[in-house]
């Protein structure tokens, strides 16, 4: 297909990634997730794991001819008070395997951590780190996650962690968009000044048609971000008139029943009611990629090699445009206007 040859020839992340999920078992619930935060499936199996991780590296290796691979271990939530000691005992095993086949097999690998700061037991999720050597990362969505009572044990232990923390991410959900838009976004101040600040797109789950934002809520959000907080990602390369990797990266998910694929096997949660609410037509990452590349007539388009282009996978499962002309290229002229 021609978008794949020109994504892997031209597009793609030198790094490939994967998502490893533990179990769902979680002390939050949050609007835009689509885990069961009850279920403690995958709990006995952690250390068993690092055979899916394997797999994944291997399948990357030979598809898209990775060499360097971030791997994520979440939950659910993976420091959680109500886990048991033994648990952060089967991380530690979990990070030592994988170091040792990236060892073994000259392979690159950066492995972190990724929670909700939910929690009081401390020390040792500090002990974790420091024998692991691995890095924290985390999420802040101002709407749809905390109350204020979780959020401030997550202010409180942001900062106490600060040094072992390597990026924040934040879900372009409409809630989270409005929320900056009306400046309702407290603590960000000090996230922005410490830490590389992501802006993901949002993953379709069984609130989609309440949270997913529209192609003209994605352009006006863009263009707000790269006004007042020019230094997030993607946006700051941007304003770089040369070519950009997408955002997409090659990703290998694994769930908690130890079964893993792309992208698209987070549409079948192991809760029934977290189903997404609309038909899902079942495709290849290939055809996801083509219908994307039709949809917005990408080849066509003088900002095509610098574009970060979107989501794939959410511009399949539901049309959200509003408008012919594409809302990424309407970005890219705005900021080549200034």
């Amino acid at each position: 297909m021609i978008a794949e040859h020109i994504i892997n020839n031209n597009k793609r992340t030198e790094t490939g990634e994967i998502i490893v999920t533990l179990f769902e078992f979680c002390n939050l619930n949050c609007l835009f997730c689509n885990q069961d935060h009850n279920s403690v499936i995958g709990i006995d199996t952690i250390v068993q794991k690092v055979k899916q991780i394997k797999e994944s590296i291997v399948e990357l290796q030979k598809t898209k001819g990775k060499t360097s691979f971030s791997i994520n271990i979440m939950g659910g939530e993976i420091f959680a008070d109500q886990l048991e000691d033994q648990v952060f005992e089967d991380y530690k095993t979990l990070v030592a395997l994988i170091k040792y086949y990236a060892s073994e097999n000259n392979i690159n690998v950066d492995i972190r951590f990724v929670t909700n700061f939910v929690w009081t037991k401390k020390e040792r999720v500090l002990k974790l780190i420091k024998e692991t050597g691995c890095s924290i990362g985390t999420s802040y969505d101002p709407a749809g996650r905390f109350n204020k009572s979780t959020f401030g044990i997550f202010e409180s232990n942001v900062i106490e962690f600060t040094k072992y923390i390597n990026s924040i991410n934040v879900i372009m959900t409409k809630q989270n968009i409005d929320c900056f838009l009306k400046e309702q976004i407290s603590f960000f101040d000090y996230l922005y000044n410490h830490f590389d600040i992501y802006f993901d797109h949002y993953t379709p789950e069984s609130n989609i048609n309440a949270i997913m934002p529209k192609d003209v809520d994605l352009r006006d959000f863009n263009i707000y971000i790269l006004d007042n907080w020019p230094n997030c990602y993607p946006f700051r390369n941007y304003k770089l008139k040369q070519k950009n990797n997408m955002t997409c990266m090659d990703t290998y998910t694994i769930m908690p029943t130890g079964a893993f694929g792309k992208c698209d096997i987070l549409l079948t949660p192991s809760n029934p009611s977290k189903v997404i609410p609309i038909k899902f037509i079942p495709i290849s990452k290939q055809d996801l990629e083509q219908k994307w590349f039709d949809d917005y007539n990408c080849l066509e388009c003088e900002q095509f090699n610098r574009c970060a282009l979107g989501c794939f996978l959410s511009n399949h499962i539901k049309d959200s445009r509003t408008q012919e002309a594409c809302w990424l290229k309407e970005v890219y002229d705005y900021v080549d206007s200034k």
